[in-house]
C-alpha cells in the first residue's frame, strides 16, 4: 500500500513537473518587460552613459531623463509595409520625445528572421504613426547603430532589410503618381481629367483638388490615401507617404 502511494506521488510530481516545463516553454515569445520606470520616479542617461536594455542601447548627446515609461520586448517580426523584420521589437508604453543621441540595437542569429547582417533601424512614433528608416552607422554584425542629430520620438524599435518602406512611383490603371515618399509635392501623370481627393488613415478629407500637382507641405507627417476618380467614375486609390 505505501509503495503504490509513493509512486501516485510520483507520477503527481512528474506531471507537475511537465506543466512547469510547458508553461516557461510558451512563455518564451511573451512580451517581457524588461524596465519600469513609475510615476513617481525618474531615470536619467547621462551625456556620454548609455543604458542598456536587454540590447537596445540608449547614448544620449546630452543629459536625458526618462519618466514614467515601462520598455518591453517581444521576440515576434512586425510588418514594415509587408516586409518582415527581424524577430525582435522593442515597445515603450509612453513614448521617448525628443531623444538625441545614438541608439544601438543588438540582436543573435535566432532574431535574424532570414535577414543578412546589411540591416537598417526602423523607428516608430505614435505622432506620425509610422515607421521610418535610419541606416546603419557601423561596420559590426550583430549590431544596428544609428545617431540622432534632430529630435526624435521612439515608441518602437525594430531592424529590417534596407529600405523595406521605400514606395516606388505607383503606376496603375496608367495613372502615375511621383514622387512618393514626398516632403512637398506630388504630381499625377495621366492623359484624362481627374477628381483627385486625399484623406488620412482615418479617412477624414484633408485635400481635393483638380489640378495634377498637390502641395502636402502643410500636411503632417505620415500615411495617407488619393483617390483618383476619371470621367467614367472609376476610382483607384493609392497610398502616398508625407515625409
Amino acid at each position: 500500500m505505501k509503495k503504490i502511494t509513493f509512486q501516485r506521488k510520483q507520477n503527481v510530481i512528474k506531471k507537475l513537473f511537465i506543466v512547469l516545463i510547458i508553461a516557461f516553454v510558451s512563455n518564451l515569445d511573451a512580451q517581457t518587460t524588461l524596465l519600469s520606470v513609475g510615476s513617481s520616479g525618474a531615470l536619467t542617461i547621462n551625456s556620454g552613459g548609455t543604458l542598456n536594455v536587454s540590447g537596445l542601447e540608449l547614448s544620449p548627446s546630452s543629459d536625458y531623463t526618462i519618466n514614467e515609461t515601462q520598455v518591453s520586448k517581444e521576440l515576434t517580426a512586425v510588418l514594415l509595409d509587408g516586409t518582415p523584420a527581424m524577430e525582435k521589437v522593442y515597445s515603450l508604453n509612453a513614448d521617448i520625445e525628443n531623444f538625441l543621441g545614438t541608439i544601438s540595437y543588438n540582436y543573435v542569429d535566432s532574431e535574424m528572421n532570414g535577414l543578412s547582417h546589411d540591416a537598417s533601424m526602423y523607428v516608430y512614433d505614435t505622432t506620425s504613426s509610422e515607421w521610418t528608416e535610419y541606416l546603419d552607422t557601423d561596420s559590426s554584425d550583430y549590431t544596428v547603430t544609428s545617431t540622432f542629430e534632430s529630435p526624435i520620438q521612439i515608441n518602437q524599435v525594430t531592424v529590417g532589410a534596407p529600405n523595406s518602406l521605400a514606395v516606388e512611383d505607383i503606376i496603375a490603371m496608367g495613372i502615375r503618381i511621383y514622387p512618393n515618399p514626398s516632403s512637398s509635392v506630388i504630381n499625377i501623370d495621366y492623359h484624362e481629367d481627374l477628381q483627385l481627393t486625399l484623406f488620412n488613415v482615418l479617412g477624414q478629407q484633408v485635400m481635393s483638388s483638380n489640378s495634377k500637382s498637390i502641395n502636402i507641405s502643410n500636411l503632417d507627417q505620415g500615411t495617407y490615401i488619393l483617390r483618383a476618380k476619371d470621367s467614367n467614375n472609376t476610382i483607384n486609390n493609392f497610398k502616398i507617404i508625407k515625409r
